[in-house]
């Protein structure tokens, strides 16, 4: 340690005054033990390695000081008190200084070591305090984008932070910054992306960029609500995260998809303005985005308030919820041809239902211009028309109708890991079983917090051991396996599609537990009666691939239908009936039909009963089960 000490102190060629003024911090600086602090770990990202050893997650060389300084705090502390010394000749014209560079490091080790600004005399930081005055900030928000299912990126939500500017008169939230942190994907193979995401192949970056436009991309373009988290932060720990941002301008870290991702590094900006906070230290694997908005939960006076921001299909499905079906049936010729305006349909409608009409009209027509859908030239045409119907109504509702929500906060979804007990029997022995996954949610858990109607299930692993037999074997293993429903519209008619990759256990081969290896993609149709129906009803027609020495020719491939329904019997109990039939013309040929019955019940977030009833062209099995979420 001493010998560092010195060896800093030779090597800056400032006055013999400032040397020794350098070897008074670095001294008390070490008495202090500062290079130990938290706080200073929490600046320069330094965590524990699997093997105990401390380095820091930034990965760009120009943010440290010294050659070390990525796994070395001392030395960095050191070379970080000596670069505050150097003049405008050392450093040359054209660079800044670093008491700019490293803003937050000079704010903190200042307010410990008191510096003397005689001794050290502080520098003018014009662009900073130019970036830092266009933010003028006054309060810090967290942000989370719900799920997108059609972008792989984006299954699992997103979250940002928002810059509050302070602003006198009505809140303008749209014209405040937000502040992203994504990685700077350089490839469109998707093989490609998805191992350079798992395998920390990207860069990630922080960006600031006007509020609005995220809020384009996300809400109106791809139809996302937005729950919005305003924290309790005090004026100056708002400035020690903005100037740790602004430290971290120009860097990046390596961006991996599972724990080094978007959410996590904004919780560490989060606990650079609050060290009380422990944020990053709760994930050791995984970081789901929903699951760092449950980070913030159990600090009482975080967070002061919650803000609901609907898409804008959101906004028109609200207006669609307080139709009557005669009016629903005037909004949907609407949709399909704007002159029906002109109709009698319409023309019979009151004010009131007039407005509603053209109202959520607006809301479909921005939507559809944004998806460019149908030309500018079009839309433009014919939303003035609309635009000045509506002006004519000159009608506005007194008491609006309450605003309900399409989506649920995270905050409220089970945990996003699970581990399950199972005890069951099929026609021969009885068996006990163990499931676990890292990720995420499936069709039978309970949706609130989570997208409605859709799974994502990721490293699923269940073993059995069965008892008569004494064997352990491998049930299931899903390495990915996605489900998406999505409810018919007669406006939007989408389809619904299922994914899905693994290993299975074939029970119509009767080969003693046997392990397939499976591939399965299928595109299907959905029905819903309403939005909050408690009834849904899927069909799939799917084609499969199975490969196994079992199998005649060691694979089989084929396809065939499968119906079901997911049926909400009260807010906690929810069943599951499904039948298919697949063919198998190539290859090993056979064919199979499968029934299921499958319940769960939660007794509370994260904990909850399941039964599972399967038959299999003959093959019969149930398993009773616990599972708990974390």
């Amino acid at each position: 340690m001493i010998l560092v000490w010195l060896f800093a102190s030779n090597i800056f060629g400032a006055s013999p005054d400032q040397n020794a003024y350098l070897n008074t911090l670095i001294k008390e600086a070490l008495q202090k033990n500062l290079p130990q602090d938290r706080y200073w770990h929490l600046l320069l990202h330094y965590k524990k390695t699997t093997f105990g050893k401390i380095e820091s997650q930034e990965d760009a060389p120009a943010f440290f000081n010294s050659p070390y300084g990525k796994s070395d705090p001392q030395a960095e502390l050191i070379a970080t008190l000596e670069s505050f010394f150097k003049t405008s000749e050392t450093i040359g014209s054209n660079q800044s200084h670093p008491q700019c560079d490293f803003a937050a490091r000079y704010k903190w080790l200042k307010s410990q070591l008191s510096f003397d600004p005689a001794k050290l005399p502080e520098q003018r930081c014009e662009q900073l305090e130019t970036w830092l005055k266009d933010l003028n900030p006054e309060r810090i928000t967290l942000v989370f984008s719900t799920y997108f299912m059609n972008n792989p990126a984006s299954m699992f939500g997103h979250t940002l932070l928002r810059i509050d500017r302070k602003r006198i008169g009505a809140d303008q939230k749209l014209l405040n910054y937000g502040v992203n942190y994504a990685a700077n994907a350089d490839t469109t193979n998707a093989l490609m992306y998805m191992l350079k995401g798992v395998f920390g192949g990207f860069k990630g970056t922080f960006s600031v960029f006007p509020y609005y436009y995220k809020v384009q991309q996300y809400s109106n373009l791809e139809s996302r609500d937005l729950w919005e988290y305003e924290l309790n932060f005090t004026e100056d720990q708002i400035n020690s995260l903005l100037l740790h941002l602004w430290e971290l301008g120009g860097n990046y870290f390596n961006y991996y998809y599972f724990q080094e991702n978007c959410s996590y590094h904004l919780l560490s900006l989060l606990e650079v303005a609050n060290p009380d906070l422990h944020l990053t230290d709760q994930f050791l694997f995984q970081v789901i985005p929903g699951d760092t908005v449950k980070a913030l939960i159990p600090y009482d006076t975080l967070i002061a308030k919650r803000v609901y921001r609907p898409s804008l299909l959101s906004q028109m499905n609200n207006k669609r919820l307080q139709m009557t079906e005669q009016e629903k049936e005037v909004f949907y010729r609407l949709a399909k041809d704007p002159s029906q305006i002109d109709k009698e349909d319409y023309r019979n409608l009151s004010v009131s239902s007039k407005a509603l009409v053209l109202d959520a009209y607006l809301d479909y027509a921005q939507y559809q211009n944004m998806k460019k859908t149908r030309t500018a030239e079009s839309i433009d045409k014919e939303t003035r028309k609309i635009l000045l119907e509506r002006s004519k109504l000159d009608y506005r509702r007194t008491d609006p109708p309450e605003l309900v929500p399409f989506s649920t906060p995270p905050e409220l979804g089970h945990g996003s890991a699970q581990v399950r007990f199972g005890e069951g029997a099929n026609k021969k022995e009885t068996f006990e079983e163990i499931s676990i996954r890292p990720a995420y949610h499936d069709l039978l858990a309970k949706d609130v917090g989570f997208g409605k109607d859709s799974q994502i299930l990721f490293l699923e692993t269940t073993v059995r051991y069965y008892n008569e037999s004494d064997k352990t074997k491998l049930e299931r293993f899903k390495l990915l396996d996605i489900v998406s429903l999505t409810p018919y519209d007669p406006l939007f008619k989408k389809i619904s599609w299922r994914l899905s990759l693994g290993v299975d256990t074939p029970k119509d081969l009767h080969c003693g537990y046997c392990n397939t290896y499976e591939g399965k993609y299928g595109l299907g149709i959905t029905y819903r009666p309403n939005p909050f129906s408690s009834i849904l009803l899927y069909s799939f027609i799917d084609v499969e691939l199975e490969l196994s020495r079992h199998l005649d020719q060691d694979y089989r491939f084929g396809g065939g239908p499968t119906v079901g329904t997911l049926i909400d019997i009260t807010e906690a109990w929810r069943a599951q009936i499904s039948g298919s039939y697949l063919n198998f013309p190539l290859g090993d040929r056979s064919d199979y039909y499968a029934v299921s019955v499958n319940q769960r019940y939660a007794l509370n977030q994260n904990l909850e009963l399941r039964a599972e009833f399967n038959l299999t062209s003959g093959w019969r099995e149930g398993v009773v089960m616990v599972s708990y979420y974390f």
